[in-house]
């Protein structure tokens, strides 16, 4: 008998919109007015978790990493306790394409950079493949992550490599496939799970 696969997908959040319209109004200048006005959505619904990342990108440009730091965790937690189960496990299937997930997904795939930055690359690592497990359409690209951590890249490395002013272009997706054959024990799963996105 096949097991029946757990997705998880998270709830319409009605704090969405008012979080957008902070998202257009944020120009780095008004960075006390907006912190405080995602303080309020976090209060409001503090299950709505891309109000913390944003704070937590704030706080960050404004070198307080420690705060920053302090933020990310509590989405991060926030975030494990609504897709886990009662023993800690993760859904088989966590996908980017509900939009009601993906504030969930950026929340993990933050942590897991935070992660790496620290040199935690286990840790790092184990939520990268979290990430790409449960959802192996990969459109944050954990993917990229797990092969340059694999390849013993740092993440100062990688972004000083391939991030083009805040986005990856073909270099990224070429060094990606030219490499990733070199750990079948990592990614042969994957490649035949993508067969169907195909």
């Amino acid at each position: 008998m096949v097991k029946k696969q757990r997705e998880y997908v998270d709830k319409n959040h009605r704090v969405r919109e008012t979080y957008y319209d902070l998202c257009e109004e944020y120009d780095g200048r008004n960075a006390e007015s907006i912190k405080r006005q995602l303080k309020q959505l976090i209060k409001e619904d503090p299950d709505f978790l891309d109000s913390y990342l944003l704070l937590y990108e704030i706080l960050q440009d404004g070198g307080n990493f420690h705060q920053a730091e302090k933020v990310l965790n509590d989405a991060y937690g926030r975030a494990l306790k609504m897709i886990t189960d009662k023993k800690g496990n993760w859904p088989d299937i966590l996908e980017w394409g509900w939009l009601e997930n993906r504030h969930i997904i950026r929340t993990i795939f933050n942590k897991a950079i935070s992660l790496w930055r620290n040199k935690e690359i286990d840790n790092a690592l184990d939520l990268f493949r979290k990430l790409l497990k449960t959802n192996p359409g990969d459109n944050v690209g954990a993917r990229d992550y797990i092969l340059a951590i694999r390849m013993g890249m740092s993440f100062e490395k990688f972004e000083e490599r391939f991030n083009k002013g805040g986005y990856y272009d073909m270099k990224l997706v070429n060094w990606f496939d030219k490499n990733y054959k070199k750990f079948p024990d990592e990614f042969d799963w994957w490649e035949e799970a993508i067969k169907e996105y195909e």
